[in-house]
């Protein structure tokens, strides 16, 4: 199975990790399941900055993602996370709970865990290191080795994603960026804005 990752799917986690670098973060990944089982993974939403466990504001926010994905002919096939502590990039229960039930609507899903370790190297990013994908394998939730090149089983479906992203990062795009805590808070804030601008 090939896994082909978007510019935009890859830097939203990132994005999102930056704006609230003190707290845990997450959201969906949305793209489409192809025939042959291969994902393409195109875009995403931010969901939470103040998450902690499942709850009622989560499948709010994830029947949203479902109905926006939808009017873009995408469907919710993943889940993106930064946890809160620098040196913590172990996958958390919640993650691969969530990331269940997206693999069950969806047959089939990914998580993208951010290395809050590498997250300083942003400005000089040069390979996929500071994303760790997980694909479920083996009837566990397992790392990709070497993920991001060339002959991984999760590729960029850019060239220029590290330029594109070191962009977004030197632009501040992660100050405008909108998760669903912020749209709970103001609603006039339009958090799914994300995944319909290109």
């Amino acid at each position: 199975m090939t896994i082909q990752v978007g510019p935009r799917a890859f830097a939203l986690p990132l994005l999102h990790a930056a704006k609230y670098p003190e707290a845990l973060v997450c959201g969906v990944l949305l793209g489409q399941v192809n025939a042959d089982g291969s994902l393409d993974v195109k875009t995403g939403l931010p969901f939470f900055h103040h998450w902690t466990s499942m709850s009622p504001m989560l499948e709010i926010a994830l029947q949203q993602a479902e109905l926006a994905a939808k009017q873009l002919d995408l469907k919710v096939i993943g889940w993106y996370q930064a946890n809160a502590r620098n040196k913590d990039n172990a996958l958390q229960e919640n993650a691969i709970r969530v990331a269940n039930v997206i693999k069950k609507n969806s047959g089939d899903a990914i998580i993208f865990m951010v290395n809050n370790d590498k997250m300083e190297q942003l400005h000089d990013i040069k390979d996929g290191s500071v994303i760790s994908p997980y694909i479920f394998r083996e009837n566990q939730w397992r790392g990709v080795k070497q993920a991001f090149a060339k002959d991984s089983q999760v590729v960029l479906s850019y060239e220029e994603t590290y330029p594109k992203v070191r962009g977004m990062f030197s632009s501040g795009s992660y100050n405008r960026l909108v998760d669903f805590d912020e749209h709970l808070e103001n609603v006039s804030l339009p958090w799914l804005e994300y995944c319909q601008s290109t």
